[in-house]
């Protein structure tokens, strides 16, 4: 631990790292919670179509998850290189 304190660029990578990963499952989990609420109210609003809604929140469910894994992996890479 005392590493990082010793050398400040190394704590601000690591410091850049955290922001870029906390604030890519922030942006991850709000961008699909409102997919999602609007998924539910388009089901809602007509059952007939529910395989193409709930595919389409599926999609997005996986875009979500992309979103995360790029910011972890780009936070990765701040820390690594």
């Amino acid at each position: 631990m005392s590493e990082i304190a010793a050398s400040p660029t190394q704590t601000l990578r690591y410091l850049l790292a955290f922001i870029i990963a906390a604030g890519s499952v922030i942006l991850g989990f709000t961008y699909f919670g409102k997919t999602a609420r609007s998924g539910v109210e388009a089901l809602g609003r007509n059952p007939l179509a529910a395989r193409i809604i709930e595919f389409g929140v599926f999609l997005n469910l996986f875009l979500t998850l992309g979103i995360i894994a790029v910011g972890i992996l780009i936070a990765y890479g701040i820390i690594i290189f």
